[in-house]
């Protein structure tokens, strides 16, 4: 076994690192490494420290925008954090982590870890920001030791505009699925009178990236010749995200009963286990997790052909893949889920499930970033 480690698990937000990490931070301390998360503070803090998880303060970091003295002060910050608390390595997740973080852990000759999640707006945009994001990311990430990507997709992007190099890129699938919470049996059998109605779900942000209003158009036009097909709509509306929709167009589709909205939830499972079939025509992700959750709970699911979505699914085995911002592809799938026998379903739920327990479960991506660092540490 190599020597105990002090290893920084860092990220923009302590929810992150609870509803994303925790099982990692788990396995490492379960090696005997001393881990800390690293993260602005917020109302999950409370819930990593009741797991015993030590955490560390961040106070520079603002999420959006580059200010050239909020990202020094922020810089400087991450350096004294990461020599206080005698690291040997940081596990960085999100952008200015994984830049300013790296930039840090240069400094003070600790190695680094980065993880892309998924590119967001900022990133893919040909703008100003994403020019100086391009540019950010190649000076950190060339100090960096490893860069997971949870697609393929994103990797040759940044390979190709030349932010990484080829010998320092892994991949990683997902940030890892507990199949053990995650479950067929967390249901309870439908009941006969529900057997009748077909229900699709869509879980996510709010937001036009996810492909909503394809999901809303399609939703609209299914109905006519299924009325009796429910839509059923969870998550929140981020309002400082540009691409969020408004919520006068989310009542105006409660209110003409295209869609049944259940609001915001920390836990989804009981949402999937309403539903017959989970949808998410995304434009683009690292690895879709909630369509990932709901292969571990057996449910056929829809997305989208989009780099880390087309990652997730096996096309006409544990469900289907849609043309992106493709309307009619995605009302044509949704009906081939209307039309299939219920015991074609279950089969596709089955072989979900399976490929959530072999691929995607925490077991599989924990072990990868334990051998990770095994080898960046060993002396």
């Amino acid at each position: 076994m190599p020597k105990p480690l002090n290893i920084g698990i860092v990220a923009n937000t302590a929810f992150n690192i609870y509803n994303f990490r925790l099982s990692l931070i788990e396995a490492l301390k379960q090696e005997g490494h001393r881990v800390i998360a690293i993260a602005p503070k917020d109302e999950y803090v409370e819930l990593l420290l009741q797991h015993n998880i030590e955490f560390v303060e961040i106070t520079q970091l603002a999420r959006k925008g580059t200010n050239p003295f909020h990202d020094l002060k922020l810089w400087n910050e991450f350096r004294k954090k990461y020599r206080q608390n005698k690291l040997d390595i940081v596990l960085q997740y999100t952008i200015k982590p994984n830049i300013y973080g790296t930039l840090a852990a240069k400094w003070n000759g600790i190695k680094s870890v980065c993880t892309v999640t998924g590119l967001g707006y900022t990133f893919l945009n040909k703008n100003i920001a994403s020019n100086v994001a391009h540019r950010l990311y190649k000076w950190a990430f060339s100090y960096a030791h490893k860069i997971l990507f949870q697609n393929k997709d994103d990797a040759t992007l940044f390979i190709n505009q030349h932010i990484v190099e080829k010998n320092k890129v892994e991949l990683v699938p997902g940030s890892g699925i507990d199949t053990d919470k995650f479950y067929p049996d967390f249901c309870s059998p439908k009941m006969e009178d529900d057997l009748s109605t077909t229900r699709f779900l869509m879980i996510g942000r709010l937001l036009k990236d996810k492909g909503i209003y394809e999901y809303v158009q399609a939703a609209q036009q299914i109905k006519k010749q299924h009325p009796q097909v429910e839509f059923q709509l969870l998550g929140d509306i981020d309002f400082n995200n540009p691409t969020a929709i408004k919520r006068h167009e989310l009542n105006a589709w409660i209110q003409n009963e295209t869609i049944v909205y259940k609001g915001f939830t920390k836990d989804t499972r009981p949402f999937i286990c309403e539903a017959d079939c989970v949808v998410l025509p995304s434009y683009r992700e690292g690895m879709p997790r909630v369509i990932l959750e709901s292969m571990a709970m057996a449910k056929p699911c829809i997305t989208t052909n989009a780099p880390g979505c087309k990652d997730a699914i096996i096309d006409g085995e544990t469900g289907w893949l849609c043309e992106v911002a493709n309307t009619a592809d995605l009302k044509s799938k949704m009906e081939n889920f209307i039309q299939v026998s219920p015991l074609q379903k279950q089969k596709m739920g089955k072989q979900a499930r399976k490929r959530a327990v072999e691929v995607f479960s925490i077991h599989e991506v924990n072990s990868q970033y334990v051998r990770i660092i095994e080898i960046l540490c060993r002396n």
